[in-house]
């Protein structure tokens, strides 16, 4: 990623200076300000300063731009998370999740459109909702999958549904920042602000691996 694009011949005038990773940054902010669709590829051309041909020259349709974002996002987590394994390899299962989790906190947090583009997608079937969780909320999950198996097997961690697990991690990593205006007006916070997302990663971290109820 972040590569520019191999020279091909007829290619349209402009699109010399396509970088992916620009690209994808820029239709992701896009899709999830103005929804898929209400965003043109016009609108992503400009605001990404390229000519709307590079778009329809290298992926065809709306639609295909679309997927290839999500596509991108999906193997910057999953790289991410290989990384983590590799620098974090001397820790437990339980610390690695740790780890995992404090990712996914910084991950929603992150005001590039994700968060907003999810929702939105989520929560109507369709193409693009089957697309999301076939191509990103599946290879995510299957990440952690071993991790939570062995650590049920031992009897470390409570044997939850996987649905009531996924559900309370996303839960509490991705509500504040999916409703950042709301905490924004309420408590006078700035969401994007570093050591609150540090912050909302050890609530999260001790909550999920250690509850609300203080010790008796």
């Amino acid at each position: 990623m972040g590569t520019d694009i191999t020279k091909k011949v007829g290619r349209p005038i402009g699109s010399t200076d396509l970088k992916m990773e620009q690209l994808y940054q820029t239709a992701l902010r896009v899709f999830g300000d103005r929804g898929f669709e209400a965003t043109t590829l016009t609108e992503i051309a400009l605001e990404a300063g390229i000519t709307r041909s590079s778009i329809n020259y290298h992926f065809g349709s709306k639609m295909e731009l679309w997927k290839r974002t999500i596509d991108y996002l999906t193997n910057q987590f999953i790289n991410e998370f290989h990384s983590n394994q590799k620098f974090h390899k001397d820790l437990d299962d339980i610390s690695l999740l740790r780890v995992v989790i404090r990712q996914m906190v910084h991950f929603w947090a992150k005001d590039n459109g994700f968060g907003r583009m999810a929702y939105r997608e989520m929560n109507q079937p369709g193409e693009r909702a089957d697309y999301f969780i076939e191509n990103m909320m599946y290879p995510l999950v299957n990440l952690t999958k071993d991790v939570f198996g062995r650590l049920r097997k031992q009897g470390v961690i409570k044997k939850f549904d996987k649905q009531y697990q996924l559900s309370i991690i996303l839960g509490m990593v991705s509500y504040i920042f999916a409703n950042s205006y709301m905490f924004e007006k309420m408590h006078g916070v700035n969401t994007q602000d570093e050591a609150l997302i540090d912050e909302h990663a050890d609530a999260v971290i001790d909550i999920f691996f250690n509850g609300i109820r203080m010790s008796q």
